[in-house]
Protein backbone atom coordinates (compact mmCIF):
# COMPACT_ATOMS: atom_id res chain seq x y z
CA UNK A 1 0.00 0.00 0.00
CA UNK A 2 2.76 2.58 0.93
CA UNK A 3 4.78 1.43 -2.08
CA UNK A 4 1.40 1.77 -4.69
CA UNK A 5 1.01 5.56 -2.94
CA UNK A 6 3.89 6.42 -2.53
CA UNK A 7 4.25 5.97 -6.60
CA UNK A 8 0.72 7.47 -6.89
CA UNK A 9 2.19 10.90 -5.02
CA UNK A 10 5.50 10.90 -7.31
CA UNK A 11 2.87 10.97 -10.21
CA UNK A 12 0.79 13.44 -9.03
CA UNK A 13 3.93 15.58 -8.47
CA UNK A 14 5.05 14.84 -11.78
CA UNK A 15 1.89 15.95 -13.26
CA UNK A 16 2.01 19.11 -11.03
CA UNK A 17 5.33 19.98 -12.75
CA UNK A 18 4.37 19.21 -16.30
CA UNK A 19 1.27 21.19 -15.48
CA UNK A 20 3.41 23.91 -14.10
CA UNK A 21 6.00 24.20 -16.85
CA UNK A 22 3.39 24.26 -19.59
CA UNK A 23 1.58 26.93 -18.30
CA UNK A 24 5.10 29.22 -17.57
CA UNK A 25 5.75 28.31 -21.63
CA UNK A 26 1.73 29.59 -22.47
CA UNK A 27 3.06 32.31 -20.45
CA UNK A 28 5.91 32.92 -21.52
CA UNK A 29 4.62 32.48 -25.31
CA UNK A 30 1.63 35.08 -24.66
CA UNK A 31 4.13 38.16 -23.04
CA UNK A 32 6.21 37.33 -26.54
CA UNK A 33 3.71 37.76 -28.23
CA UNK A 34 1.71 41.00 -27.04
CA UNK A 35 5.38 42.64 -27.16
CA UNK A 36 5.96 41.13 -30.46
CA UNK A 37 2.61 42.72 -31.76
CA UNK A 38 3.30 46.01 -29.65
CA UNK A 39 6.38 46.65 -31.87
CA UNK A 40 4.91 46.12 -34.87
CA UNK A 41 2.67 48.67 -33.86
CA UNK A 42 5.26 51.04 -32.94
CA UNK A 43 6.69 49.78 -36.74
CA UNK A 44 3.66 50.46 -38.53
CA UNK A 45 3.52 54.00 -37.25
CA UNK A 46 7.36 54.71 -37.87
CA UNK A 47 6.61 53.00 -41.26
CA UNK A 48 4.22 56.07 -42.16
CA UNK A 49 6.43 58.33 -40.52
CA UNK A 50 9.51 57.38 -43.10
CA UNK A 51 7.18 57.54 -46.36
CA UNK A 52 5.73 60.72 -45.27
CA UNK A 53 9.36 62.25 -45.23
CA UNK A 54 9.93 60.93 -48.40
CA UNK A 55 6.98 62.62 -49.93
CA UNK A 56 8.24 65.65 -47.61
CA UNK A 57 11.97 65.45 -48.93
CA UNK A 58 10.11 65.81 -52.84
CA UNK A 59 8.30 68.89 -52.15
CA UNK A 60 11.57 70.48 -50.93
CA UNK A 61 13.13 69.03 -54.22
CA UNK A 62 10.10 70.35 -56.19
CA UNK A 63 10.63 73.43 -54.66
CA UNK A 64 13.89 73.89 -55.13
CA UNK A 65 14.01 72.94 -58.60
CA UNK A 66 11.72 76.26 -59.23
CA UNK A 67 13.63 78.26 -57.02
CA UNK A 68 16.92 77.89 -59.02
CA UNK A 69 15.13 78.14 -62.37
CA UNK A 70 14.13 81.64 -61.39
CA UNK A 71 17.54 82.37 -60.12
CA UNK A 72 19.17 80.97 -63.68
CA UNK A 73 16.46 82.99 -65.34
CA UNK A 74 17.72 86.30 -63.47
CA UNK A 75 21.52 85.63 -64.49
CA UNK A 76 20.14 85.47 -68.07
CA UNK A 77 17.79 88.66 -67.93
CA UNK A 78 20.56 90.80 -66.14
CA UNK A 79 23.24 88.97 -68.74
CA UNK A 80 21.24 90.10 -71.52
CA UNK A 81 20.03 93.39 -70.85
CA UNK A 82 21.28 96.76 -68.87
CA UNK A 83 17.77 98.25 -68.90
CA UNK A 84 15.91 98.30 -65.42
CA UNK A 85 12.45 98.82 -67.30
CA UNK A 86 13.34 95.43 -68.74
CA UNK A 87 14.77 93.32 -66.20
CA UNK A 88 13.04 94.54 -63.23
CA UNK A 89 9.50 93.00 -64.04
CA UNK A 90 11.25 89.71 -64.30
CA UNK A 91 13.07 90.54 -61.18
CA UNK A 92 9.91 91.75 -59.09
CA UNK A 93 7.61 88.17 -60.27
CA UNK A 94 10.43 86.01 -59.27
CA UNK A 95 11.47 87.59 -56.20
CA UNK A 96 8.61 85.94 -54.32
CA UNK A 97 10.27 82.67 -54.76
CA UNK A 98 13.61 83.62 -54.87
CA UNK A 99 12.50 85.09 -51.29
CA UNK A 100 11.30 81.92 -50.07
CA UNK A 101 12.94 78.56 -49.11
CA UNK A 102 11.95 75.21 -48.18
CA UNK A 103 13.83 73.04 -45.53
CA UNK A 104 13.27 69.13 -44.68
CA UNK A 105 12.56 68.07 -41.05
CA UNK A 106 11.44 64.31 -40.32
CA UNK A 107 8.50 63.45 -38.60
CA UNK A 108 9.98 62.50 -35.29
CA UNK A 109 6.11 61.74 -33.57
CA UNK A 110 5.78 58.20 -33.50
CA UNK A 111 9.42 57.34 -32.16
CA UNK A 112 9.14 59.70 -30.15
CA UNK A 113 6.25 58.58 -28.35
CA UNK A 114 8.45 55.14 -28.55
CA UNK A 115 11.20 56.32 -26.72
CA UNK A 116 8.99 58.83 -24.03
CA UNK A 117 6.76 55.42 -23.46
CA UNK A 118 10.28 53.69 -22.54
CA UNK A 119 9.24 51.22 -25.33
CA UNK A 120 12.74 51.33 -27.30
CA UNK A 121 13.66 47.81 -25.76
CA UNK A 122 10.68 46.61 -27.88
CA UNK A 123 12.68 46.88 -31.03
CA UNK A 124 14.30 43.28 -31.17
CA UNK A 125 16.53 44.11 -34.54
CA UNK A 126 19.25 45.72 -33.36
CA UNK A 127 20.40 47.26 -36.72
CA UNK A 128 16.99 48.80 -36.77
CA UNK A 129 17.06 50.24 -33.58
CA UNK A 130 20.59 51.79 -33.78
CA UNK A 131 19.98 52.82 -37.08
CA UNK A 132 16.40 54.47 -36.38
CA UNK A 133 18.06 56.16 -33.53
CA UNK A 134 20.75 57.82 -35.32
CA UNK A 135 17.96 59.22 -38.29
CA UNK A 136 16.06 60.81 -35.24
CA UNK A 137 19.07 62.06 -33.80
CA UNK A 138 20.20 63.72 -36.53
CA UNK A 139 19.79 67.76 -36.73
CA UNK A 140 18.52 68.23 -40.45
CA UNK A 141 17.71 72.45 -39.28
CA UNK A 142 21.10 73.55 -37.97
CA UNK A 143 23.22 72.82 -40.97
CA UNK A 144 23.32 72.70 -44.59
CA UNK A 145 19.61 73.74 -44.52
CA UNK A 146 20.51 76.93 -42.23
CA UNK A 147 22.78 78.41 -44.51
CA UNK A 148 19.75 78.19 -46.87
CA UNK A 149 17.51 80.15 -44.81
CA UNK A 150 20.20 82.61 -43.48
CA UNK A 151 20.95 82.99 -47.11
CA UNK A 152 17.70 83.76 -48.21
CA UNK A 153 16.79 86.11 -45.67
CA UNK A 154 20.33 88.03 -46.62
CA UNK A 155 19.29 88.32 -50.36
CA UNK A 156 15.82 89.57 -49.84
CA UNK A 157 16.89 92.27 -47.36
CA UNK A 158 19.74 92.94 -49.52
CA UNK A 159 17.97 93.10 -52.92
CA UNK A 160 14.78 94.89 -51.70
CA UNK A 161 15.91 98.54 -51.14
CA UNK A 162 17.71 97.99 -54.21
CA UNK A 163 14.91 97.30 -56.23
CA UNK A 164 12.33 99.49 -54.13
CA UNK A 165 11.55 102.73 -56.70
CA UNK A 166 8.85 105.01 -57.82
CA UNK A 167 7.10 102.57 -60.20
CA UNK A 168 7.67 99.67 -57.89
CA UNK A 169 6.13 101.52 -55.46
CA UNK A 170 3.14 102.64 -57.69
CA UNK A 171 3.04 99.29 -58.47
CA UNK A 172 1.85 97.73 -55.26
CA UNK A 173 0.53 100.43 -53.15
CA UNK A 174 -1.12 102.69 -55.76
CA UNK A 175 0.71 105.50 -54.10
CA UNK A 176 3.25 108.02 -55.47
CA UNK A 177 6.63 108.35 -54.10
CA UNK A 178 9.86 110.46 -54.08
CA UNK A 179 11.73 107.29 -54.81
CA UNK A 180 14.24 107.21 -57.76
CA UNK A 181 12.63 105.88 -61.05
CA UNK A 182 13.08 102.05 -62.26
CA UNK A 183 15.65 103.67 -64.96
CA UNK A 184 17.88 104.76 -61.92
CA UNK A 185 18.10 100.99 -60.40
CA UNK A 186 21.51 99.27 -61.08
CA UNK A 187 21.05 95.86 -60.03
CA UNK A 188 22.97 94.62 -63.49
CA UNK A 189 25.50 95.75 -62.13
CA UNK A 190 26.18 95.14 -58.46
CA UNK A 191 28.38 92.39 -57.55
CA UNK A 192 26.48 91.49 -54.56
CA UNK A 193 23.33 90.62 -55.84
CA UNK A 194 25.33 88.53 -58.17
CA UNK A 195 26.91 87.15 -55.13
CA UNK A 196 24.07 86.24 -53.59
CA UNK A 197 22.74 84.46 -56.51
CA UNK A 198 25.37 82.30 -57.07
CA UNK A 199 25.66 81.24 -52.98
CA UNK A 200 21.89 80.42 -53.30
CA UNK A 201 22.65 78.61 -55.91
CA UNK A 202 25.23 76.47 -54.42
CA UNK A 203 23.29 76.16 -51.09
CA UNK A 204 20.51 74.48 -53.10
CA UNK A 205 22.75 71.91 -54.90
CA UNK A 206 24.37 71.00 -51.30
CA UNK A 207 20.41 70.89 -49.62
CA UNK A 208 19.50 68.34 -52.44
CA UNK A 209 22.54 66.25 -51.92
CA UNK A 210 21.74 66.09 -48.26
CA UNK A 211 18.22 65.23 -49.49
CA UNK A 212 19.01 62.52 -51.81
CA UNK A 213 21.43 60.82 -49.28
CA UNK A 214 18.80 61.04 -46.64
CA UNK A 215 16.34 59.64 -49.28
CA UNK A 216 18.44 56.83 -49.52
CA UNK A 217 18.89 56.42 -45.84
CA UNK A 218 15.08 56.03 -45.56
CA UNK A 219 14.71 53.30 -47.93
CA UNK A 220 17.38 51.45 -46.15
CA UNK A 221 15.33 51.60 -43.03
CA UNK A 222 12.32 51.11 -45.09
CA UNK A 223 13.64 47.94 -45.83
CA UNK A 224 15.04 47.03 -42.41
CA UNK A 225 10.97 47.54 -41.12
CA UNK A 226 9.57 45.54 -43.55
CA UNK A 227 12.10 42.65 -43.45
CA UNK A 228 11.20 43.09 -39.59
CA UNK A 229 7.71 43.15 -40.00
CA UNK A 230 7.67 40.05 -41.87
CA UNK A 231 9.35 37.82 -39.58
Amino acid sequence: MNTKYFKYAIGEIILVMIGILLALQVNDWNTKRILKSKEQVYLKQIRISLNNDLESIKDVKKFNAEKASYIDSTFIALEQSSNPEKYMPLITNYLFVMGEFNVFEPNNIAFENMIASENIDLITNMKLRKNLSLYYKRDFVNSTQERIKEQTRQFVDYLTPKITNKQFIKQFTKHDSHLPNIFEVKIHSDQQVYAHLLIMILNIDNQNELLDTTTEEIKRLLDLIDNNLKS
